[in-house]
């Protein structure tokens, strides 16, 4: 909490939600740290289930509404197959999943972060961010690796682009 507050929303500051229940006596006690964090943040990134757990709601457009109640400047809810929410001062967008068969989860989320800092650092739009990070994640889940199978670049593309990307 200390570098938040340090940094105090300086430039981009991305929260990604990322509850995992081991590591927390009950999820009100997590839901109590992240809304203390959550004044911090410029973005906020989570599925529904960590959004349940930030802002009491699974509910995607609530919960970015509530995210953004909080000073976020982009608020995203991952809703897996339903594809992305994502709420900023222009509006809300909302991208579908980018199909593929899936392999393995893990890592997909990790990918989806990577590629969201990606855009945002190159100042893109919301909505191309949203599309690239869809994309990016349904790479590394259509693939048997984890950290191995973080996309490139050029094969983001490409999945956005409709070719067939190396699997």
């Amino acid at each position: 909490m200390d570098a938040l507050k340090r940094r105090n929303r300086s430039g981009i500051t991305v929260l990604d939600l990322d509850y995992r229940p081991m590591f927390w006596e009950s999820r009100e006690q997590a839901r109590e740290v992240v809304q203390q964090a959550l004044p911090y943040a410029t973005v906020v990134v989570g599925n529904q289930d960590e959004c349940d757990t930030a802002v009491g709601t699974r509910e995607p457009a609530q919960a970015a509404t509530l995210l953004r109640d909080y000073g976020v400047d982009l608020a995203v809810v991952k809703q897996g197959p339903r594809g992305v929410l994502a709420v900023d001062a222009k509006g809300s967008v909302e991208v579908p999943p980018v199909p593929v068969d899936v392999v393995n989860g893990l890592g997909a989320g990790d990918a989806f972060g990577g590629a969201l800092c990606h855009g945002l650092l190159s100042g893109w739009d919301t909505e191309p961010i949203m599309r690239y990070g869809n994309a990016a994640g349904a790479i590394v889940a259509s693939r048997l690796a984890c950290s191995d199978a973080m996309p490139t670049s050029p094969e983001v593309d490409a999945l956005l682009a409709g070719s067939p990307h190396a699997g």
